[in-house]
């Protein structure tokens, strides 16, 4: 008896089969992994846009919908294009790759030469560019804001609920979905101490690093100005973080204004590197939308912010001191990278250049690598030189350009105190080291600057920063929510 497909003429062979199968496995598991986001904008139908674009109403505000993958794609290419141009304008053409490695390492090594042969130039540095110490009482408080803002990374809601219930918070949302321009949080609320706590998660996805991709400034008109001291409703901010803060607040602002605040509860915000940008933001934009939080309930809202990367222009950065406590750690390069600062790094890297062919120190970028700890007589150049290399470059600086962004609030850096070492000692990540922490506001020098220490990656990692400020604020104890 012949088959159907033989009777119609048509062969079908096993491999055919099991390729088909294959290819409708491969499609379900690609579906099933990609992103929510992606998903609703492909299950999107043609009506549905020609809707949603006919009932747009226009406003001053620019567009800050990240629904479309390709709007997201074009804004993350805007601004790698943006980066690029800055620093081809900087970087000579012919200078090739392996020429540009051994100068970043070149600079790296001069930093550490620094750190180890003149141990205390950073504490008099970072003291003298700032207002001064911060009491270890204030940094104390710190720690526990911290760890909040750390639980915010937590996939699971068993055990963030447990770490809440241990701090008398009764979990309320908990949210982990996320999409570019939108972040995972959680919202608790403490019924004894009256503070609703709102953690926000930082960058663990691919939606994640697409919202700080991001990064240009953007104008934004807000309903009210948000502070006395900045009367003006424009800011200017880091786009894909205010796209973040704006969900956030329409999703939070009618739950703190007709529920919290009547009820005379504070808010309490505190976020960590993605989330701590977006904690910044959002304050802003509650106490902008919320008169209540401007007048008689203006002590209601605190946002703690650590390593917040550069999110407002320079007169709202400093108007938010009020109500943003910002906390940087030692050569975190997070609350560093900004525009200007990528520059500034680049000129740096060609000035080091210079320094290697002149002291004919062209040495291949692995053999650079295997002396990066290691001291020597050698210094590529004198602190005093690299000092005025810095003055130099800021002599001149706009900060209020339009590519000119800080971290708002007022901004406490930590800094370890120097330790003496032998030449030729290597440093050890075991050794203990105190801590002390110095205060101001988004603009001082050292935040002006990337710091290319070997540390500057770890410096950003949450574990780093309840260690520093526990070394920091050590022999005090806490009570503070």
């Amino acid at each position: 008896m012949q088959s159907s497909s033989e009777k119609s003429g048509i062969s079908i062979s096993p491999s055919a089969v099991i390729a088909t199968i294959a290819t409708i496995y491969f499609i379900k598991k690609t579906w099933h992994g990609m992103p929510r986001w992606l998903k609703k904008h492909i299950n999107a139908s043609d009506a549905d846009k020609e809707n949603k674009t006919e009932g747009t109403d226009s406003s001053e505000n620019g567009d800050f919908d990240l629904s479309n993958p390709s709007t997201i794609f074009e804004k993350a290419k805007l601004m790698l294009d943006l980066v690029d141009q800055k620093i081809d304008d900087v970087m000579p053409d012919h200078l090739p790759n392996t020429k540009i490695l051994a100068s970043l390492l070149g600079t790296v090594h001069l930093y550490e030469e620094m750190e180890t042969s003149i141990p205390h130039h950073r504490e008099k540095f970072y003291r003298e560019v700032s207002e001064g110490d911060v009491s270890k009482q204030d940094l104390c408080g710190l720690v526990q804001k911290m760890e909040y803002a750390d639980w915010a990374y937590d996939d699971h809601r068993a055990d963030l609920k447990d770490k809440l219930e241990k701090m008398s918070f009764d979990l309320l949302r908990f949210d982990q979905s996320t999409e570019p321009g939108r972040i995972g949080h959680y919202i608790a609320i403490n019924h004894v101490e009256k503070v609703v706590l709102i953690g926000l998660k930082g960058t663990s996805t691919i939606s994640d690093v697409l919202t700080d991709i991001m990064g240009d400034g953007a104008d934004y008109y807000l309903e009210s100005p948000f502070d006395e001291n900045y009367t003006s409703k424009q800011i200017r901010a880091h786009e894909g973080i205010l796209t973040a803060a704006l969900t956030m607040a329409d999703e939070t602002q009618k739950l703190i204004e007709k529920l919290f605040l009547p009820c005379k509860y504070r808010v309490l915000i505190t976020g960590h590197s993605l989330g701590a940008g977006t904690a910044c933001l959002l304050g802003l934009l509650l106490r902008s939308r919320i008169s209540a939080l401007r007048g008689d309930c203006k002590e209601y809202l605190e946002v703690f912010a650590f390593a917040p990367p550069p999110v407002l222009n320079y007169d709202a950065a400093l108007a938010c001191a009020p109500f943003i406590t910002s906390v940087v750690n030692n050569s975190d390069i997070v609350p560093r990278m900004s525009l200007p600062n990528l520059v500034t790094l680049h000129k740096l890297f060609l000035k080091v250049h210079h320094k290697q062919e002149e002291k004919g120190l062209l040495a291949s970028p692995c053999a650079l690598a295997k002396d990066l700890i290691k001291v020597d007589d050698e210094f590529i150049m004198p602190y005093e030189e690299l000092s005025d290399f810095y003055k130099e470059i800021h002599k001149n600086e706009d900060v209020r350009g339009e590519d000119s962004l800080f971290v708002p609030g007022r901004v406490i850096v930590l800094c370890p105190i120097g330790e003496e070492r032998e030449k030729g000692e290597e440093k050890s990540s075991k050794d203990a080291v105190d801590f002390f922490g110095v205060i101001g506001n988004g603009s001082m020098e050292m935040l002006k600057r990337v710091e290319p220490y070997l540390s500057l990656f770890a410096d950003h990692l949450g574990a780093s920063y309840i260690a520093h400020l526990k070394a920091a604020s050590k022999d005090c104890e806490s009570t503070t929510v």
